[in-house]
């Protein structure tokens, strides 16, 4: 399973990273020339993540699950602002500012998405390497879209970002596990 750290002891180096990977999910009206510019960030964040480097602040932590908000187009299903999604093009998402959801219990769903819904499980390894919902390790049950473009630490960030900006929360925190 992976490493249950507290986020706020992730290593800045995963916030840099966040900045530096490409679109898991293409986003309307961008052109060839930012998405070649995106891999080029990538390449650079990915050497810079090898080195040692502080602990993230909750700011950059924030920033990082901002990125990640944009990155995945989490906006597409759930609106701008978190607000519930209203667009023909895609699923109408839940309001996230209304949800009440737990840290926890969104991780969980931002990990191993909604079986049977249009929610994927963003975790890398999901249902192959870590366990979602009690199924045993294998493919994930029929109906479960399973993207696998982030790590525990970057869907932290992105809970994170969605608990204070959207739900008006606490930042919050994990223990070790």
């Amino acid at each position: 399973m992976l490493s249950k750290l507290a986020l706020r002891t992730a290593p800045f180096a995963v916030v840099l990273a966040l900045f530096g990977i490409g679109l898991a999910v293409p986003v309307i009206g961008e052109d060839a020339s930012s998405a070649s510019s995106a891999s080029a960030s990538s390449a650079a964040a990915s050497s810079a993540s090898s080195a040692p480097i502080a602990a993230a602040s909750d700011a950059d932590i924030l920033a990082a699950g901002k990125h990640i908000w944009q990155d995945a187009a989490c906006y597409n299903c759930h609106g701008t602002n978190g607000q519930g999604g209203h667009s023909p093009d895609f699923p109408a998402g839940p309001n996230l500012r209304t949800s009440g959801l737990d840290p926890d219990t969104m991780l969980q769903i931002a990990e191993c998405g909604m079986p049977e819904t249009r929610m994927p499980a963003w975790l890398k390894g999901a249902y192959s390497e870590v366990a979602c919902y009690g199924n045993p390790l294998g493919p994930a049950p029929s109906g479960t879209l399973v993207s696998g473009a982030y790590s525990e630490d970057e869907l932290k960030a992105l809970v994170a970002y969605i608990q204070v900006n959207f739900m008006k929360q606490p930042m919050p925190t994990w223990s070790a596990q």
